[in-house]
């Protein structure tokens, strides 16, 4: 099965592509600037903070991460830039698969419990500690994902290592 998308196909997937990587790196951005950023002292703040980070996360970054996944796959099997026809594309699948694996069973999982602290901190249960923990864990991992998201533009955009360039 041999299917190439037309030009105008592959203009709409672009669209949709950097749509999606704007939603994916707008949120990392976001979520960024709010764990480094903003400070908040009492069990309210610190459960709000964590349902506006699960907010972004699930319902613009998780979005984003994906469908630019879906749309990669698509680009390699629907046009001639294929899998590793490259290694600048073969950088990007490495890079995008563990930012997606990376924030799905370990940044993720942090926030989420942290929206659990919040919540059991305004009862007057839980532990702030576990939770600042965990916001200091996620804020060094949410830069390292930013670099790694930012070097990914950068690769697509100057596309190192081309075979035939020299």
């Amino acid at each position: 099965m041999n299917i190439k998308l037309s030009n105008k196909g592959q203009r709409i997937l672009k669209i949709i592509h950097l749509i999606c990587v704007i939603a994916w790196v707008g949120s990392a951005i976001i979520m960024n600037v709010l764990r480094h950023l903003v400070t908040v002292k009492d069990a309210s703040g610190m459960y709000y903070m964590a349902e506006i980070l699960e907010a972004v996360d699930m319902k613009i970054l998780v979005p984003g991460a994906i469908v630019c996944l879906f749309t990669g796959l698509v680009y390699s099997v629907c046009t001639s830039w294929g899998f590793v026809k490259h290694r600048w594309i073969a950088v990007k699948w490495i890079l995008t698969i563990l930012m997606i694996v990376l924030g799905t069973f370990f940044m993720g999982p942090l926030i989420k419990e942290n929206t659990l602290i919040g919540s059991n901190l305004m009862e007057g249960q839980g532990n702030a500690d576990i939770y600042w923990e965990n916001v200091a864990v996620s804020a060094k991992w949410g830069a390292f994902q930013l670099c790694m998201l930012t070097f990914t533009i950068i690769i697509s955009v100057i596309k190192p290592w081309k075979k035939g360039k020299k």
